[in-house]
C-alpha cells in the first residue's frame, strides 16, 4: 500500500510538473532571473554559490533561484536568494521563465530549453584523477551517458580554470560550444575571505578557533556494493587525528565527508573530534579550513593544493580501482608529489615521515604545470559576462 501511495504521489508531481511548464512555456522569459542547481539540489555551495554571491553583489535586484532537496533547510541561504524544491511544479516553472541557468552536473533535466536562455555549466570537477564522460562511456550508466549528451546540446558554456580542464572538456563532454577560462569561481576562496569560512566551519562543528582539521574526503566507486564502499571509506580518525598532532603540534579534529553521490547512504563512526561533514553545504569552506587531506582519487585534491597545506593519498583498494572501476589519468604514484597508502598503517607512516618543506615547493612546481588560471577573480569574470548576457537581451 506504501509504495501505491509513494508511485501515485510520483505520478500526480510528474503531471503537475508538465503542466507548471507548459504554463511557463507561455509565459515571457524574466531577463533578470537566474535559477541555480547544486548537485541535484545539495545546497549553498560549490562554484554557484560564488557566482551567485558576485551576482548579488552587482545587482542586488537580480531574481536568483536556488533549487533545494528535502535535507537542505531553506534557512542557511543569504537574504536575496529564492529557494524552490528541485522536482516540484514550481521549479518547473522557474526554469522555463528563467533567462539563465546555472548547473554543475549533466544529469539534471531541466525541461525544454527556449532560444532566449542561456545555460552555463560550471562542472564539480576540474583537474581530475580519474577520466570521465567519452573516456569511460563503456563504464557508464546509458542514462547518464544520454543525459550528459543531451546537456552538452544545450549548453552555452562551460568554464574552465586551466588549459589541462579546456582539453579534456574538448575532448570528453561531446561538446563543441564556448569553453570560458576564468578559474573556477570557488576558487577565490583560497583568496578571499579565508577568515571567514574558517570561522563558519569551526561554529558548525562546535570546533575551538585553534583546532585544526584533518579533511578526509574519498570518491565514490561505481561498481562496489554500498555497503562495501563504507568498509573502504572506514578509517581511525582518532590515531589518524593524534598522528597530525604528534607530527605538526596543535589539536586536530578529523572530519569525514564522502561524495555526494553516496553521503546520504552511508554514515561512518563519529565522536567528540571526528566528525561527519556530508551535511556541510560547501565543500570548499572545509577545503580552505583544512590543514591535511586526505583523499583517493577525488579531484579536491587540486583545488586544495592552491593552500599550499599537506596532501596524503590513501586508497585501500587501489589496483582494484584501475582495472574495474576507472582508469586515471596519472600515475598516482609517479606523477604526483604526494606519498600513497594503500593501508591505514602506511598512512600514518607517511604522515609521520612528511616534509613541509619539501611539500611545498613540490605543490608549487605542480601548479606550476597546469597553468592554473586562479587569481582570486573568476567569481568576477563569470558575474561579468552573465550580466552582459541580460545586458543584451535589454538591448
Amino acid at each position: 500500500m506504501i509504495k501505491l501511495i509513494s508511485k501515485a504521489k510520483n505520478l500526480l508531481n510528474r503531471i503537475e510538473c508538465r503542466l507548471a511548464r507548459y504554463k511557463g512555456l507561455r509565459a515571457p522569459i524574466e531577463n533578470k532571473k537566474i535559477v541555480i542547481d547544486n548537485f541535484f539540489g545539495r545546497g549553498y555551495g560549490d562554484n554557484p554559490k560564488y557566482i551567485a554571491e558576485e551576482i548579488r553583489r552587482k545587482d542586488p535586484d537580480i531574481d536568483i533561484v536556488w533549487l533545494i532537496n528535502d535535507r537542505v533547510d531553506a534557512k542557511e541561504f543569504p537574504i536575496g536568494i529564492r529557494t524552490v524544491k528541485i522536482g516540484s511544479p514550481k521549479a518547473a516553472y522557474e526554469y522555463a521563465t528563467a533567462h539563465i541557468w546555472i548547473d554543475n552536473i549533466k544529469n539534471n533535466f531541466k525541461g525544454m530549453k527556449r532560444p532566449e536562455q542561456f545555460y552555463l555549466q560550471t562542472w564539480h570537477g576540474g583537474i581530475a584523477f580519474k577520466k570521465i564522460e567519452k573516456a569511460v562511456e563503456s563504464q557508464l550508466d546509458p542514462g547518464y551517458v544520454e543525459a550528459s549528451k543531451e546537456d552538452s546540446k544545450i549548453t552555452d558554456a562551460i568554464l574552465s580554470d586551466s588549459k589541462w580542464v579546456t582539453d579534456s572538456v574538448r575532448e570528453n563532454f561531446w561538446y563543441d560550444g564556448e569553453i570560458l577560462e576564468t578559474g573556477f569561481p570557488r576558487n577565490d576562496a583560497f583568496f578571499n575571505n579565508t577568515k571567514e569560512a574558517k570561522e563558519r566551519v569551526r561554529r558548525f562543528f562546535n570546533l575551538s578557533p585553534n583546532t585544526k582539521i584533518v579533511l578526509y574526503a574519498p570518491t565514490f566507486r561505481n561498481n562496489v556494493k554500498i555497503e562495501d564502499q563504507r568498509f573502504l571509506y572506514e578509517v581511525n580518525g582518532i590515531k589518524i587525528k593524534e598522528a597530525c598532532e604528534k607530527k605538526f603540534g596543535g589539536q586536530y579534529a578529523f572530519l569525514e565527508r564522502v561524495h555526494p553521490n553516496v553521503a546520504s547512504q552511508i554514515t561512518l563512526p563519529v565522536s567528540e573530534f571526528v566528525k561527519s561533514a556530508n551535511d556541510y553545504p560547501d565543500m570548499q569552506d572545509l577545503l580552505v579550513s583544512a590543514d591535511v587531506l586526505i583523499t583517493d582519487f577525488s579531484s579536491s585534491v587540486f583545488d586544495f593544493i592552491l593552500s599550499k597545506h599537506r596532501v596524503f593519498l590513501f586508497a585501500k583498494d587501489y589496483e582494484q580501482y584501475i582495472s574495474s572501476e576507472r582508469e586515471l589519468n596519472f600515475d598516482i604514484k609517479k606523477d604526483l608529489p604526494f606519498s600513497f597508502a594503500n593501508s591505514e598503517t602506511e598512512l600514518i607512516q607517511n604522515i609521520s615521515s612528511y616534509d613541509d618543506k619539501k611539500g611545498k615547493i613540490n605543490v608549487e612546481k605542480l601548479i606550476n604545470s597546469f597553468g592554473l588560471k586562479e587569481d582570486g577573480h573568476a567569481s568576477e569574470r563569470v558575474a561579468k559576462i552573465l550580466l552582459n548576457v541580460m545586458k543584451e537581451k535589454n538591448n
